[in-house]
């Protein structure tokens, strides 16, 4: 894969992701962060299996450890990312998702990797840019919502430094099914500790299923795929710059 095959592929990856807040806005707030969370990976781990079968022997010990760390960040930030989007909208939603842009760069900092000066410029334009297009004002109240997002940043930015490591060394089609997999049952565990009736506790519409169908297949079985191969071939600032164009996207697809 090319720089510029995979900008494309990451900028298809943003593109799902900002279209996900407008999906995840239309499923009640009856269904729970890890109810949500078991069912979209749980769809997007059997979407893998069936396409991938040939592929799942090539499941090792160290490529399971990777998968389950890996696994235990991303549900960690989905959880943060579920509770932060049903209490503010998804346009402020992904303005705050964004802020990895920030985030990444302190953790390469704080583990001693470099910054180009391109790096740096990017940086501040971005940032500057979203500071002014955010609609915040100094001394608004921070909503309960846009700190759970904050926190959710935090772990994506530990993410995508964590997933530049493994997918170095490891098959990211392999790491990324074991992902999934671990996420769908970490996810459910927490949900079965929330409410040990689970799937007969909830009320089934087509509106919400579809969206859930949506959710699984675009926003984690094609998404997070994807971003493994990418991340082999692109930096971890790659990743973030194009990531940030998340706000733009999702002002557009709001209307």
């Amino acid at each position: 894969m090319t720089r510029t095959e995979s900008n494309i592929v990451l900028f298809s990856i943003t593109l799902c992701w900002a279209s996900s807040y407008i999906f995840i806005k239309n499923i009640p707030d009856s269904i729970s962060a890890f109810a949500y969370l078991t069912m979209t990976t749980g769809i997007a781990s059997i979407i893998l299996a069936v396409v991938f079968f040939k592929r799942l022997k090539e499941f090792n010990r160290k490529i399971l450890a990777r998968s389950f760390i890996a696994a235990a960040i991303i549900c960690a930030n989905l959880v943060f990312e579920r509770m932060g989007i049903t209490k503010i909208p998804a346009s402020t939603a992904s303005f705050v998702a964004s802020l990895n842009i920030v985030f990444v760069p302190l953790f390469m900092l704080i583990f001693k990797r470099k910054l180009t000066p391109n790096h740096i410029a990017g940086i501040i334009l971005i940032l500057t840019g979203l500071v002014f297009t955010s609609g915040l004002k100094p001394g608004d109240s921070i909503n309960p919502g846009v700190l759970a997002m904050a926190a959710g940043c935090i772990f994506m930015a530990a993410y995508i430094l964590t997933i530049d490591h493994f997918t170095k060394t490891s098959d990211p089609l392999i790491l990324g099914i074991g992902q999934m997999f671990f996420t769908a049952i970490i996810s459910f565990i927490l949900w079965f500790i929330e409410d040990p009736k689970t799937f007969f506790s909830l009320s089934y519409t087509n509106e919400i299923l579809a969206n859930i169908f949506m959710l699984a297949f675009f926003a984690k079985a094609y998404a997070y795929i994807m971003l493994m191969y990418s991340q082999k071939y692109a930096s971890p600032i790659s990743v973030t710059v194009i990531a940030s164009m998340e706000p733009v996207v999702t002002m557009v697809l709001a209307l």
